[in-house]
């Protein structure tokens, strides 16, 4: 990397570095007399100008009110489809990922954005890339993104560019902070943390620990986030509650809502329909530990050791969610009841006797065990827990020798990242116990009577329901008896699950640079050699209940046979059937455990061709070994200092990324809403050992002004994918199967494109037709796709002018994508799944792995400052976007705009700072978009206004 001194940065906050403009604050203890801008290895070569780097610096994150990693990345005007809040509804990234944050630099996908700790990698996940949340603010010194394509220098993970954080190494003395914040509905929102520096001789060392505590605050306690059907037929609404509906036999496919659906707070459209986000969070209940420290000492006057270390723990102890879920098979044998058989049944049909068709012998009820009553007598949610522990040690050697002629870096990091997440969920085989009069935790399914002694029937009508955990109603027609049964057998119902995924790199860093002994006009020529090894590792590890290894059958006890409710207990000996696991929603999955090592190489030459011109030439060697190869990718990078206020830059390079270990092999599982059921189904993503890599050709051309206090740059953009790794579109799969008639009987059965959509997906066994009806999961492939170019701009300005009332500074920034353009998605064998198109400015859910497009977000801000006194005003834009797959009322998704105030203000001698923040002071709702939240989480916060007041004390 280049050491050089910064005169202006553009950075995301777009906001005047703050070391120019602060008072000798609480933060001027912290001296940095050079700063190091990431993009190049060479020392002292002058590069900032030819590469587009924006930095915030820690002085920015205080004038901008402190704000949490997540809000952080959410205002990088660069940066699409962020991970930050909950969003459990989304399987292309969010579900499961509570409590993390990411950066997706271009909305190219996180796993494209390489993120840097001081200038080393740390471990990343194959999905989301890496989790920023784990790095404690307090310890960051400056954030610096570089926004063109860098895989020349970094590897080929740095696609859409790289993003480094670099801590406080240079800090002495010691710091306080301590923050909260607050907005409607919640209980606040603390954060503390300090921080520590000296130096003794040789020996120089800074320590930080930072809490941060969140509490939670439900989605039913805010009008916005829970909307009527009409509103939003998607905002959270299952078509199958508790209460719920039955369809009878004979007449099989009428449905009949139950009469209390409406009491007990549910929509009756033709079906009983269950809104489960009246039981989910906004914000869940998390506690965050974190800290870091690193030693340096200068071993000789040319030579330095570094040593860091980092751990952070993240726990959210009771993760909110639906009281239970729908079986994703609605209508097996398990599931049909006799009525004369069921004395739950036959009291609730006495009680409404013209509900249904006379001559009805038997019912399917399309219901789950706990709906609109909750869980338990407390009528809550269930809860699962998720937890992340993330570990980080690098060390290196850094200096020069020969007479500084010769500078080396040298280092070894290592980083691990462990994830647990947790769930409940109901066993098919117990809920068909029950509905035959065999349920309870002490019914011995062989020899007891069905509704005698310990064994209970299940009621799944209103009459076994006494209250509303939605509105309080309370129900007269509830039957006692059948609501203490109901009680005892509802948590035998249920069983707990989790998994833990494990992620972990070890990475050895050698380079070296210096100059050659070749004269240009402007100056000697520069080098930098590097070599890289990185071992990459994955295992995850589900427990035993939803191992498919373990536990692959739904039914177990030789009485299921018996009682008709399977056939077999052998679960793989049908084509119409496959192991899913005991549970009758989330689906099991199979363990794994990858690891390989990838190899690199890169020449970096910095050419100061003449006084005005100087250039960076750039090549890396990185081999993945196996079937994915290896690739060579070159990086030219040229500043022009036009005049002395004009100055050109422009960059193209290649760039190549092999698919992740686990992507080759193994299977994952997520749940997504899939439209032609109107349900969520399990989604398999199954490891593919033919994934090849993806490769893309990235350019940046700007322009920068700097003069009279104003400076300003305009920066063109553009990325070209080949073959870019995709996940087959569970959607399209589902959608072609159907249009193409591929159920048993159909126009298109037995055709071959047929048959390859067929191989993808798995019916109950049950279903003699095959028709999506009876569809309980599907199969998608990591694939390489078709390809993708996307292109735009981005811009900065900032005049800074002095009166007599003060230092005053203003200015804007943004970026404008202009396309996003995608070729048809296919399958692997090239069935045609949906029709690619310009994707920019659209929602994009569930559309592959493309997140949400704004092709408008920028900010306006005014600063001014006075002795002791800063002030910031922050208006900050998204702009106008759609919804193709939206009900025509929802398709327009509206821009959105909010203004951010902060104050701050030294005290005591300049040793504290207090600092009051209002976000989004005018308290702008985000706009309502057709997903179960009923806003983007990916793009918008959800908050309102929030007032946050922080103090930071030192000595």
């Amino acid at each position: 990397m280049s050491a050089i001194v910064l005169r202006k940065a553009a950075f995301a906050f777009a906001l005047p570095m703050a070391i120019a403009v602060a008072s000798g604050s609480a933060i001027a203890a912290e001296e940095i007399e050079e700063v190091v801008v990431t993009g190049s290895f060479i020392r002292g070569t002058p590069q900032d100008a030819a590469l587009p780097v924006d930095l915030i610096s820690q002085e920015d994150l205080i004038d901008n009110g402190s704000p949490t990693i997540t809000e952080m990345i959410r205002n990088l005007n660069i940066s699409n489809g962020n991970l930050g809040e909950t969003n459990q509804f989304n399987g292309s990234g969010g579900q499961g990922n509570e409590g993390v944050a990411t950066i997706n630099l271009r909305g190219l996908g996180p796993q494209r954005s390489l993120v840097l700790i001081n200038g080393r990698r740390h471990v990343s996940t194959a999905n989301i890339g890496v989790d920023i949340s784990a790095i404690p603010s307090i310890a960051i010194g400056r954030l610096e993104v570089l926004k063109d394509g860098a895989a020349a220098l970094y590897g080929s993970d740095a696609i859409a560019g790289v993003a480094n954080f670099i801590t406080r190494e240079n800090f002495r003395g010691f710091e306080v902070r301590g923050g909260a914040q607050t907005f409607e509905e919640s209980d606040g929102e603390y954060n503390f943390g300090v921080i520590g520096g000296g130096e003794w001789g040789r020996v120089s060392a800074i320590a930080a620990f930072e809490y941060e505590y969140r509490s939670e605050v439900q989605l039913r306690d805010l009008d916005d986030r829970v909307r009527p059907f009409a509103d939003n037929p998607q905002g959270g609404y299952s078509a199958i509650g508790n209460p719920g509906t039955l369809t009878p036999t004979p007449g099989f496919g009428d449905l009949f809502a139950d009469p209390e659906c409406a009491n007990f707070g549910n929509t009756p459209a033709g079906l009983c329909r269950f809104q489960f986000t009246q039981f989910d969070n906004l914000v869940e209940e998390q506690d965050t530990y974190k800290a870091y420290a690193e030693v340096n000492v200068d071993l000789t006057d040319n030579v330095s050791w570094h040593t860091e270390a980092l751990y952070s723990y993240m726990d959210i102890p009771e993760w909110d969610t639906s009281p239970s879920y729908p079986p994703q098979a609605l209508f097996g044998p398990d599931r049909l009841v006799t009525i004369a058989d069921h004395p739950g049944l036959q009291d609730f049909v006495n009680t409404y006797p013209d509900l249904l068709p006379a001559g009805t012998d038997a019912v399917y009820p399309i219901q789950r065990h706990a709906g609109a009553g909750g869980f338990g007598p407390d009528g809550s949610p269930r809860s699962a827990v998720r937890q992340t522990d993330t570990y980080r040690l690098s060390t290196a050697l850094d200096g020069t020798l020969f007479d500084g002629e010769l500078g080396f870096d040298i280092a070894l990091s290592w980083s691990k990242r462990e994830r647990f997440n947790g769930g409940v969920d109901m066993f098919v085989e117990n809920i068909a116990l029950a509905l035959d009069g065999l349920g309870g935790p002490n019914c011995d399914a062989a020899t007891g009577t069905p509704g005698q002694g310990d064994c209970f029937f299940y009621t799944p009508t209103s009459n076994g329901l006494a209250r509303s955990a939605i509105n309080g109603y309370v129900n007269p027609n509830a039957n006692p008896d059948l609501v203490a049964a109901n009680a005892i057998i509802q948590p035998w119902l249920e069983g707990e699950l989790g998994t833990e995924s494990t992620y972990e790199l070890m990475v050895f860093d050698a380079t070296f640079d210096g100059v050659l002994p070749i004269e240009l006009a402007g100056g000697q020529v520069g080098y930098a050699i590097g070599l890289q090894a990185r071992d990459e590792t994955f295992d995850l590890t589900p427990d035993a209940l939803n191992d498919l290894t373990v536990s692959p059958c739904p039914f177990n006890n030789p009485v299921s046979v018996a009682l008709g409710n399977t056939d077999t207990l052998d679960c793989t000996q049908s084509t119409l059937t496959s192991p899913t696991g005991p549970f009758a929603f989330l689906a099991g999955t199979l363990p794994q455990s990858t690891d390989r090592t990838v190899y690199g190489a890169f020449l970096e030459l910095g050419l100061p061709i003449s006084e005005r011109l100087n250039a960076q030439l750039a090549v890396r060697y990185e081999d993945y070994g196996g079937q994915v190869g290896n690739t060579i990718d070159p990086k030219l990078a040229v500043r022009f200092q036009a005049t002395d206020s004009i100055a050109l830059r422009g960059s193209v390079s290649t760039t190549f990324r092999g698919p992740p270990q686990n992507y080759l092999e193994g299977r994952g599982t997520s749940l997504n809403f899939i439209g032609a059921t109107g349900a969520f189904k399990a989604v398999d993503t199954v490891g593919n050992p033919r994934l090849g890599q993806e490769e893309a050709v990235a350019t940046n051309f700007g322009i920068i002004f700097d003069r009279d206090g104003f400076f300003g740059s305009l920066d063109f953009w553009r990325f070209d994918f080949t073959d870019p790794i995709q996940v087959e579109n569970f959607n399209g799969i589902v959608n072609q199967y159907i249009g193409l008639g591929c159920q048993v009987g159909g126009a298109g059965e037995g055709t071959p494109d047929c048959n390859s959509l067929s191989d993808r997906l798995t019916f109950q066994s049950s279903s003699t037709t095959r028709s999506a009806a009876a569809l309980q999961r599907i199969d998608v492939r990591f694939v390489n796709g078709g390809d993708i170019t996307t292109q735009g701009i981005d811009w900065f300005g900032q005049y800074d002018f002095e009166t007599d009332l003060g230092m005053w500074s203003v200015g804007t920034q943004g970026t404008y994508t202009d396309e996003y353009d995608v070729d048809d998605f296919l399958t692997e064998e090239g069935v045609f799944l949906s029709a690619g198109g310009d994707f920019v400015g659209n929602l994009n859910d569930n559309r592959n792995t493309i997140t949400p497009i704004v092709d408008l977000q920028a900010n306006a801000f005014l600063k001014f400052s006075r002795a002791n006194h800063r002030a910031t005003l922050t208006a900050r834009y998204w702009g106008e976007y759609e919804d193709e797959g939206a009900v025509a009322s929802l398709q327009d998704i509206d821009d959105m705009l909010t203004v951010d105030l902060n104050y701050n203000v030294s005290i005591l001698d300049d040793r504290a700072t207090l600092n009051l923040t209002v976000f989004n002071l005018l308290d702008e709702e985000p706009p309502l978009t057709q997903t179960d939240l009923n806003y983007d989480p990916y793009t918008h916060s959800p908050f309102g206004r929030m007032i946050k007041f922080g103090v930071i004390f030192s000595i």
